[in-house]
C-alpha cells in the first residue's frame, strides 16, 4: 500500500510536465492499483477472519466498501474544485497510507499466519504457489473457470445496456444524469442488502449457496432480454445484477477462499484475480471487436444465456464441493493422509521391485514390518511367494506366523495341510485360529471344528477371541453355542469378538436379536460399537434400534444411531434425537459454571461434569450427522473441532454447516459458534439444581449448600425429596471436610467423599463421575505405620496407592547403597506403572515419620474400568504423560 502511495506521488510530479501520455499512464495505474486493492482487502479480511466470521462479517466489509465508494463519489467533485483535479492523486496517496496504517494495526503481530516470516520468493515462485494450489483443488479449478465466465457475462450485459442507454438519451448530460441516478440507487440498495440481507442469506443457504445468486440473475436477465429488450428492462436487469454482485456475491465469493489453507490463501486469491479474471476481461475485449462487427443484439443475449447456464452449472458444482474442500483443507492442516481411489493393492503385483521389498520386509527387525510384509505377500496371491511364507512361519512373533499360515492356506493347500498338524500346536492362539479357518476351507471341517471348540472353551480370553475371529472369517450360517455364550463373557474383548462373529451369521433367532440389541448398552464401548455394526443393515433389527433410540440410555442411543444409518425409515428419528441433544447441549452451554479461585470441591466437580456432558452431547450429534450422510463428521471434523487454532475450528464448523443434514448441520453449527455463557456465582447453580441429570443436579445442590449464604432447606430435606439415589448420596451426611483435612483415623471416607478426594488426584481428574464412582467403590482405606514399606522394590505390584495424608520417600537399592529418588505427599499416587506394565516394582516406597493414610485400588478393578472405558483410559494416560514428562 505504501508502494502504491509512492507511485501516486511520483505520477503527480509527472503530471506537471504536461505530457498527454502521462494521463494515460495515470489512468492505467489507478485501474491496476484498484484491482490489486481488492486482492489486498480480501486477503487481509481472510487472514484475520475465520470461515465462520467471514460468513457474518464479510457483508459488513462489503457494506463499508459501498459506503466508502459512495462518499468518495460525492466528495470527488467538490475536492477537485477546491484542491485541483491533479491533487486528487495526492489525496489518493494519503488514503493509501491511512489504509496501510489500518492494516498494520489489524494484522501487525496479531495473527498466527502474519507473524510467520517466510523466506523471500520471486514473483514467479509466488504465482506458482497460487497456480499449484488451484490446480490441485477441484473446487478452486471451478472457481477459476467461473471467474472467466463472469468476466464474459459482465461484458455481455454491459455492452447492450450502455448501447441502449446511449440511444435513449439525446445529450451526454442526460446520459450522465441517468447513469448517476442508477449508480446512486444501486449503491444505496447494495448497502442495505449487504448489511441487512446478506448475513441472513448466508446463514440460511451458506456462502456457497449465496454464490449461485449472481449467475441466476444473469440467466434471468438475458432470458428477459430475449423476450423484450428496451430501456426499462435494461435498467431493471442492470440494477438487479449490480445489487446482487455488490451486496451479496462479492462477499460470498471472497469467503469461499477460506477453504484454501491460510499459508496459500493470498497467492491463490492473487492468482485467480490476476490470471482467470484478467483472461476473462481480455476475452471480453476480443468479443467487443467481434460484436461490433458481426453479432446482433439477439445473438449477444443467446451468448449471455449460454454463458450464464455454464456459470450456474459451475457454481452449483462449487457448492457441492465446498464442504468437501473444507474437509480436505482440514486433513491437510492436521497432516492426515487419506488414500481415495487409486488402483488398489493388486497393482503392486505388477511392480518388479515389490518382491524384493517384501523379502526385505520379512527380514526386518521390526515385528510390525514383518507382519505387514507377510500379510501383503499373502494378499498379492503369488504362489511363488509360498517359500517366503514358509520361512516366515518360523518367526518368533505370533502375528507374523499367523499372517504366514493364512497366506499359505490361501495359496497352496497341499503345503498348508502338511504344516497344519504342527501349526495346530502353536503357542499363539492367532495361529491356531488361522489353522482352524484353513482346515475348514480345505474341506477338513471336523478337524477345524475340533480346534475351534478347544479355543472357544479355553479359560484364556485370547484363545476365546481367536476362536470368535475364526468364526467371523468362516461366516458360518449356523449359530454356535460357543459364540452365543461368548456374547455374555466377563471380558469386554471377548464380548466384542462375539458380536463380530454374530455379524457374519445371516439370520438370527429372536432371542439372539434381543441379546445383540441389549449389547448396545454394554459397559464397554468396543462391545457397543461391535453390536451396532452387527445390527446395521438387518431389516428385522430396525424396530428394535428405533425403540432403543426412543427409550434407551444415552450410550445405547448413540450405538443405535450407528446401527440405523441413513435409511429412510430411521433418518427422521435420528434427526429428532439429535436436535433434542442440541437443545440439551445449548442448555448446558448457557448454564456453564464459571471457574473461580475459591471454587469448592463440589462446584469444581460440577463445572467439569457440565462441560463433559455438553461435549458428550455434541459428540453424539456428530455421530448422528455422520449417520445421515456426512461420515467426515465423526472423523476429520470431530478432531478438527478440538484443534487449539480458531481458524481450524471455524473451518470444521463451516464444513458441518455445508455437508451435514439440512436441518441438523446448521443447527449444530449455530450451537458450536456460541461460547459457553455461564451465570453468576449462584445463578448457574440454581439453574442446574433442577437438571434431569442426577450428577449435575446433586452436585449443584451440594455446591449451593456449601456456598454462602447457606441454602435454607436442610440437607436432610434435600436428600429425602429427590427420587434418585445419586442425589441423595451427594447430599447425605455432614459437610465434607475442607481443603486437605481428612477425618480422624477411626472414621472412614464415604463413597462420595472418596470421589471428591480422588478428583483432586491428577490421574483421576478427567474421569466421568460414573467411572470415578467405580474407582471409589473399588478403593479401600489403609493405614501405614511410620517407616513402613508401602511397596518393595522387585515385588510384583498390583495395587495403586493414593496418599490421603502423610508423606513418603522413594528409594532404590538397599542398605548403604540405597539412593533417594524423590518424595510424595498428600494427593500423590504410587504404583500405577506396575499395574499398567505388569512388571516388578522399580523402587521401594517408605512412609515417613507420621505414617501414611492411603486409598488402595486393586489393579484388576482399575484395568477393568480402563478396558471398558477408552475415554477413562485416555484421561488417565494424559495425566500420566504429564507426570512422567516432569520427572
Amino acid at each position: 500500500l505504501i508502494a502504491f502511495a509512492l507511485i501516486m506521488l511520483l505520477e503527480r510530479l509527472a503530471v506537471l510536465s504536461g505530457a498527454p501520455a502521462v494521463l494515460a499512464v495515470v489512468w492505467v495505474s489507478v485501474y491496476v492499483i484498484g484491482a490489486m486493492l481488492l486482492t489486498v482487502l480480501w486477503t487481509v479480511a481472510g487472514g484475520v477472519l475465520d470461515a465462520r466470521q467471514a460468513k457474518r462479517l464479510f457483508p459488513i466489509c462489503t457494506g463499508a466498501a459501498i459506503l466508502g465508494g459512495f462518499a468518495g463519489t460525492l466528495a470527488a467533485g467538490p475536492l477537485a474544485r477546491l484542491l485541483g483535479t491533479e491533487s486528487l492523486l495526492v489525496l489518493f496517496a494519503a488514503l493509501l497510507v491511512g489504509a496501510a496504517a489500518l492494516v498494520w494495526s489489524t494484522v501487525g503481530g496479531t495473527t498466527e499466519q502474519v507473524t510467520r516470516v517466510a523466506p523471500p520468493a520471486s514473483l514467479v515462485a509466488e504465482l506458482r504457489v497460487g497456480f499449484d494450489s488451484v490446480r490441485r483443488s477441484p473446487m478452486m479449478r471451478l472457481v477459476a473457470a467461473a471467474y472467466v465466465l463472469f468476466a464474459v457475462l459482465l461484458f455481455s450485459l454491459s455492452f447492450p445496456f450502455l448501447r441502449v442507454m446511449g440511444e435513449s438519451f439525446e445529450t451526454e448530460a442526460d446520459l450522465a444524469t441517468a447513469l448517476g441516478l442508477l449508480s446512486a440507487s444501486v449503491t444505496g440498495v447494495s448497502f442495505l442488502v449487504s448489511i441487512f440481507v446478506a448475513n441472513r442469506l448466508y446463514a440460511r443457504v451458506g456462502v456457497a449457496g449465496a454464490a449461485v445468486a449472481l449467475p441466476i440473475v444473469y440467466l434471468a436477465g438475458f432470458a428477459l432480454w430475449l423476450v423484450q429488450f428496451n430501456l426499462a428492462t435494461a435498467l431493471f436487469v442492470r440494477f438487479a445484477q449490480q445489487v446482487t454482485q455488490r451486496g451479496v456475491s462479492n462477499a460470498a465469493w471472497s469467503a469461499l477462499y477460506n477453504v484454501v489453507p491460510a499459508r496459500q490463501r493470498a497467492q491463490v486469491l492473487a492468482f485467480v484475480d490476476g490470471v482467470p479474471g484478467q483472461l476473462g476481461t481480455s476475452l471480453s475485449g476480443i468479443l467487443l471487436l467481434v460484436v461490433g462487427a458481426l453479432l446482433a443484439e439477439t445473438q449477444i443475449f443467446v451468448m449471455g444465456v449460454l454463458a450464464a447456464l455454464g456459470a450456474t452449472w459451475i457454481v452449483l458444482r462449487i457448492r457441492a464441493r465446498y464442504g468437501h474442500a473444507l474437509v480436505a483443507t482440514l486433513r491437510a492442516g492436521m497432516a492426515e493422509q487419506v488414500l481415495e481411489g487409486g488402483p488398489g493393492i493388486e497393482a503392486l503385483a505388477h511392480d518388479p521391485g515389490v518382491r524384493s521389498a517384501l523379502s526385505a520386509g520379512l527380514a526386518s527387525r521390526d515385528p510390525a514390518t514383518r507382519r505387514t510384509a507377510a500379510d501383503l505377500v499373502a494378499r498379492l496371491g503369488d504362489r511363488e511367494e509360498v517359500p517366503d511364507l514358509v520361512g516366515a512361519f518360523e518367526d518368533s512373533e505370533g502375528s507374523v506366523r499367523a499372517a504366514a499360515i493364512r497366506g499359505i492356506a490361501n495359496l497352496d493347500q497341499q503345503a498348508f495341510l502338511a504344516m497344519a498338524p504342527a501349526a495346530a500346536e502353536d503357542r499363539d492362539p492367532l495361529v491356531r485360529g488361522e489353522v482352524a479357518v484353513g482346515l475348514a476351507q480345505a474341506g477338513e471341517s471336523a478337524a477345524g471344528s475340533a480346534l475351534l471348540d478347544e479355543l472357544a472353551r479355553s479359560p484364556t480370553a485370547a484363545d476365546r477371541i481367536a476362536a470368535l475371529e475364526a468364526h467371523a472369517r468362516l461366516a458360518d450360517a449356523t449359530l454356535s453355542d460357543d459364540v452365543l455364550a461368548a456374547a455374555t463373557d466377563h471380558s469386554p474383548a471377548v464380548r466384542a469378538a462375539a458380536m463380530r462373529a454374530l455379524a457374519a451369521v445371516p439370520a438370527w433367532p429372536e432371542h439372539t436379536l434381543a441379546q445383540v440389541i441389549a449389547a448396545l448398552d454394554d459397559n464397554a464401548a468396543t462391545v457397543r460399537h461391535a453390536a451396532a455394526r452387527a445390527l446395521a443393515g438387518r431389516a428385522d433389527a430396525t424396530e428394535g434400534l428405533l425403540s432403543v433410540l426412543r427409550d434407551g440410555s444415552g450410550r445405547a442411543q448413540e450405538a443405535a444411531v450407528e446401527g440405523l444409518g441413513a435409511a429412510r425409515p430411521s433418518s427422521q428419528a435420528i434427526r429428532e434425537w439429535a436436535l433434542t441433544l442440541i437443545g440439551r447441549a445449548d442448555h448446558l452451554r448457557r448454564h456453564a459454571v464459571p471457574p473461580t479461585a475459591n471454587m469448592g470441591d463440589a462446584e469444581g466437580f460440577l463445572a467439569f461434569v457440565v462441560q463433559q456432558r455438553r461435549l458428550e452431547a455434541e459428540r453424539r450429534v456428530l455421530a448422528a450427522v455422520a449417520a445421515l450422510g456426512a461420515p467426515e463428521a465423526s472423523g476429520t471434523i470431530r478432531r478438527a473441532l478440538r484443534s487449539p487454532h480458531a481458524d481450524v475450528r471455524a473451518q470444521a464448523i463451516e464444513a458441518l454447516d455445508t455437508l451435514g443434514d439440512p436441518r441438523l448441520g446448521p443447527a449444530l453449527a449455530r450451537l458450536l459458534d456460541r461460547e459457553p455463557e455461564g451465570g453468576g456465582p449462584t445463578h448457574g447453580l440454581r439453574a442446574l439444581a433442577d437438571d434431569p441429570d442426577p450428577w449435575i443436579r446433586g452436585l449443584a445442590l451440594r455446591a449451593l449448600r456449601e456456598a454462602p449464604p447457606a441454602n435454607p432447606r436442610s440437607s436432610s430435606d434435600q436428600a429425602s425429596a429427590d427420587p434418585d439415589p445419586v442425589v441423595r448420596a451427594l447430599l447425605a451426611g455432614s459437610d465434607p471436610p475442607q481443603g486437605d483435612a481428612m477425618p480422624d483415623t477411626e472414621q472412614t471416607l464415604g463413597a462420595i467423599e472418596r470421589m471428591l478426594f480422588l478428583r483432586r488426584v491428577p490421574i483421576f481428574s478427567q474421569m466421568a463421575p460414573e467411572d470415578l464412582q467405580r474407582v471409589a467403590a473399588a478403593a479401600s482405606e489403609r493405614i501405614y505405620a511410620p517407616h513402613e514399606a508401602i511397596v518393595n522394590e522387585g515385588d510384583l505390584g498390583d495395587e495403586l496407592v493414593v496418599i490421603v495424608r502423610g508423606d513418603v520417600i522413594v528409594v532404590q537399592g538397599d542398605g548403604p547403597d540405597a539412593r533417594l529418588i524423590r518424595a510424595y505427599t498428600s494427593g500423590d499416587h504410587i504404583g500405577e506403572l506396575a499395574i499398567l506394565r505388569a512388571q516388578p516394582r522399580a523402587a521401594t516406597v517408605i512412609a515417613c515419620d507420621e505414617g501414611v493414610r492411603g486409598l488402595v485400588i486393586g489393579g484388576e478393578a482399575l484395568r477393568a474400568i480402563l478396558e471398558e472405558r477408552p475415554e477413562a483410559a485416555m484421561a488417565m494416560l494424559a495425566t500420566l504423560a504429564d507426570r512422567i514428562s516432569t520427572q
